[in-house]
Order: C-alpha cells, then sequence, then structure tokens
C-alpha cells in the first residue's frame, strides 16, 4: 500500500506541472495598457470568456474516483488536466500577445541583468 501511495504522488507531482488558467491570465494583465481596448485583444478576452475548463467535471470524477478507489480519482482528475494543457498554453499565449503591449520585456530585461551581473 505505502507503495503505491508513493508511486501515485510521484504522479500527481509530475501531472501538477500544469499551465496556468487563461481566465487567470486575464485578471493578471494591465488594464491601462494602451493595447487592452484594441480589438484584437477584446477578442482574445472574449474567447477566453467562452473557454470551458471542466473544473467541475474534473472535481466530481476526483471525488468519485477517490470513492471506488484511493487515490485514483486524483490521478484521472490529474490527467483530466494535463490533457488540457496545450489549448489553455493556445490562449494564453494569443491573449498576451494581443493585450500586453511587449509580453517579454521582463525576460530580456531579466537576461540583460544577468548578463551584465555575470561580467
Amino acid at each position: 500500500m505505502r507503495k503505491q501511495a508513493l508511486v501515485l504522488s510521484a504522479l500527481a507531482v509530475t501531472l501538477g506541472g500544469c499551465v496556468s488558467s487563461p481566465k487567470e491570465t486575464v485578471l493578471n494583465l494591465d488594464t491601462t495598457d494602451k493595447r487592452w481596448t484594441s480589438a484584437r485583444c477584446v477578442a482574445a478576452r472574449k474567447e477566453v470568456a467562452l473557454y470551458n475548463d471542466k473544473a467541475g467535471m474534473r472535481g466530481v470524477v476526483g471525488v468519485l474516483g477517490n470513492i471506488a478507489a484511493p487515490f485514483a480519482g486524483t490521478a484521472t482528475s490529474l490527467a483530466m488536466s494535463k490533457a488540457q494543457d496545450d489549448e489553455r498554453a493556445r490562449l494564453n499565449h494569443k491573449v498576451r500577445s494581443a493585450c500586453i503591449s511587449d509580453p517579454l520585456a521582463n525576460r530580456r530585461e531579466a537576461a540583460r541583468t544577468t548578463r551584465q551581473a555575470r561580467r
């Protein structure tokens, strides 16, 4: 039993690195950005608003699966979440590229600072 719990825990950690929800991404955007009101940004935000993350279904599967067999529901729920990662990543990229003036500005600044610190 202990070995099964360890294997399932490792599986949960592996699958747990999921992509953030597009709705969360929209909530974290800067509404004062000049691109926030652009047609592309509004269309991307509408697409995110229509996105169904199926969180309720995953929750039901998780609970019922755990009743049937310990940890089975959790593993199934995590696998269902992982299956949606590509769609979430696509929507996140679409929203960021449409609604942020320079989505890579922070990364470039961090890389520049790191390079200067190494010299």
